[in-house]
């Protein structure tokens, strides 16, 4: 039996990846596998330049599939490569036109592959992999020296939790001999560790993306998302990441913000849903989850286990259990346990030189009221004081640009709000002012946030209660983006949104897509605003 000389990590995310290619294969004799490459690696041109060679002239050679979710490694033959593209790792790859066939459907027009893989056979049973090779090289890791990288080599590959804790996705392996040694070494995915940090992370880009209101829904609920999902058969349709990615046209992307509501009724498949296409989209734009931020909306603290959301429902779960779905979800996404809060504190470098903290915060901690089911927001003081302090934010005096990220609104959205709409607050956070006065003593520039699925800009001065005595009761002036749905249903003239804004040393400029009965995504609003150094005081 042929040994294996390479080893590719895949994980089942939309479908099950085995299956899916050995269908293939079955029908046409072949089919091609997609690499897709973490956010932290290179084009890996030394594997695939090797593979090329290998495989010319119509040989064949052995990889080994490693499954990160089950722990499972199978052997495929591999009789021809696609390799990455010159121009860059960070350039998709499509495979020839009249071989799409040839590529399982769940991600036939999906933008991730960088390279591709033609292969002839996938073998029914795992191998015995672990144990049996061994480490041929150091594995190309960033942010770790040398010597601890070289400690791998030769080493035995004793278990698959050595394979998880390290980003990336391709490694060069050998069979083991009975002189390699067999201890085991963890090393830890680089990823930000905990839900607030103050290590700045670098972005790639000025531009962040903001999302909102995405309502991923299944069952009878499934019409409140409109777009298609991955595993949905009609190709027709485009699923909510594929028409936002193909908005973009490849613009490079820092950044990701997403507001809240993840899902309708919060339940955990729907959150799963949710999870997929955030990872893909991820994907798509090369970013990993340390370049995401994200905050639950009302819909995702289940509050009730009814099988619609109500407003006025009653409430029948404890906190603990209305939020244990979204926990489930941010640690299974995140790979890090969320906070007491379920907050989120970042620092970000942008290419620029400038640089942004994020304070993002939970505005649905409301648990019942008198005629509704958790619609209207409200912020822990608790949760904004422990970013806060974590960020080192202790005065407003700051020369990095301070947004404030949550669901519910700090303003109103209308122009005038219906009667009817009283018992649900608006959207309204009903700390609203109390929030925008904190965020403006610590220097808050912007404030994200979702809910109405309703477009919105405004801007706001700032000051004090006039009754209490204060050296200056003018404190700041905070500008306030609300994001229309970018999934949902429930919107006026059919239409969804998400905003892109593009941050340098001088200013922001703001564009709002709108996409209309599941149509492109276009731009329909720019704005542009001046950034300076403001001294506040009245």
């Amino acid at each position: 039996m042929s040994d294996i000389h390479y080893l590719f990590r895949f994980r089942d995310l939309v479908a099950a990846t085995i299956e899916e290619h050995r269908r293939v294969i079955s029908k046409h004799s072949w089919c091609w596998w997609g690499w897709w490459k973490r956010p932290s690696e290179d084009s890996r041109s030394d594997i695939w330049n090797q593979l090329a060679s290998e495989t010319s002239g119509g040989q064949s050679v052995y990889v080994g599939l490693f499954d990160s979710g089950s722990g499972s490694v199978y052997r495929a033959k591999v009789v021809e490569v696609i390799k990455p593209s010159q121009s860059g790792a960070e350039s998709t790859i499509k495979v020839p036109d009249d071989q799409a066939d040839f590529v399982p459907s769940y991600y036939r027009e999906s933008p991730f592959s960088r390279a591709w893989m033609k292969l002839a056979e996938i073998e029914q049973l795992p191998i015995n992999f672990f144990g049996s090779y061994s480490f041929a090289e150091a594995p190309k890791l960033p942010n770790y020296a040398a010597s601890t990288l070289k400690r791998f080599v030769n080493k035995k590959i004793v278990g698959p939790e050595e394979l998880r804790g390290m980003d990336t996705t391709i490694w060069r392996i050998r069979p083991s001999l009975l002189t390699d040694p067999g201890e085991q070494i963890l090393l830890s995915v680089q990823a930000l560790a905990e839900s607030i940090s103050a290590e700045v992370v670098r972005c790639k880009s000025d531009s962040i993306l903001h999302l909102t209101d995405a309502h991923f829904a299944l069952g009878g609920n499934r019409h409140q998302h409109v777009w298609r999902y991955d595993n949905e058969v009609n190709r027709t349709r485009q699923t909510m990441v594929e028409a936002i990615t193909g908005a973009l046209d490849g613009r490079k992307i820092g950044l990701v913000i997403i507001s809240g509501d993840f899902t309708f009724i919060g339940s955990r498949e729907e959150f799963e849903e949710a999870r997929t296409a955030i990872l893909h989209l991820l994907g798509i734009l090369d970013l990993s989850t340390d370049h995401l931020i994200l905050v639950p909306g009302n819909h995702d603290i289940r509050w009730t286990t009814d099988a619609v959301y109500d407003h006025n429902a009653e409430v029948v779960e404890a906190p603990p259990a209305a939020r244990a779905n979204y926990e489930e979800f941010y640690e299974r996404l995140m790979r890090q346990q969320p906070g007491r809060y379920l907050s989120m504190g970042r620092r970000f470098a942008l290419p620029c030189g400038l640089t942004i903290e994020v304070c993002a915060l939970n505005s649905s901690s409301l648990e019942t009221g008198a005629n509704f089911l958790a619609g209207m927001g409200r912020i822990d003081e608790g949760a904004f004081t422990d970013v806060a302090q974590k960020l080192g934010w202790t005065s407003a005096r700051t020369l990095a640009m301070r947004l404030l990220v949550i669901h519910h609104h700090l303003a109103l959205t209308e122009d005038l709000e219906p009667a009817e709409g009283y018992g649900k607050g608006y959207g309204l956070a009903i700390d609203a002012v109390r929030v925008q006065r904190l965020a403006a003593r610590k220097g808050v520039h912007l404030a994200l946030h979702g809910h109405k699925h309703r477009s919105f800009i405004w801007r706001s001065t700032v000051y004090e209660l006039p009754e209490h005595a204060q050296t200056q009761y003018r404190l700041g002036e905070l500008s306030i983006i609300g994001g229309g749905s970018c999934g949902s249903e429930e919107t006026d003239g059919s239409s969804n949104y998400f905003n892109l804004m593009t941050i340098d040393s001088s200013g922001l400029v703001l564009e709002i897509f709108r996409s209309i009965h599941q149509g492109a995504f276009g731009i329909i609003s720019r704005w542009g605003a001046l950034l300076c150094l403001e001294v506040a005081g009245m």
